[in-house]
């Protein structure tokens, strides 16, 4: 396979990435990440990787999208984890103040 076939592939695995954190369907996610990090590891060393700089640089681009998304849905994640601690402390302390 040629160096622009594995970088076609490349993207595919980038759509496919993010298509799974669009679902968030996050459980397939890591083992998509870690192949794709193999695969644009074997592509850096391939012959003519180098010539094609629009296409890796769009593939970049594309990462720190993908990147930035599962940054945000972290944030949101986050959030509601905080909003039910700060629900299950209410609850607690409405419990422990026997008001029936």
């Amino acid at each position: 396979m040629n160096a622009a076939e594995r970088l076609a592939e490349l993207h595919g695995a980038m759509d496919r990435i993010r298509a799974a954190l669009e679902r968030d369907e996050i459980e397939s996610i890591q083992p998509m990440m870690d192949a794709y990090d193999r695969a644009v590891r074997e592509f850096c060393t391939l012959d003519g990787a180098a010539a094609l700089q629009e296409g890796v640089r769009l593939l970049h681009d594309r990462q720190q999208e993908t990147i930035a998304a599962m940054r945000d849905r972290q944030e949101r994640l986050l959030g509601l984890m905080r909003q039910q601690r700060q629900a299950s402390r209410a609850m607690h302390a409405y419990a422990g103040s026997g008001a029936e």
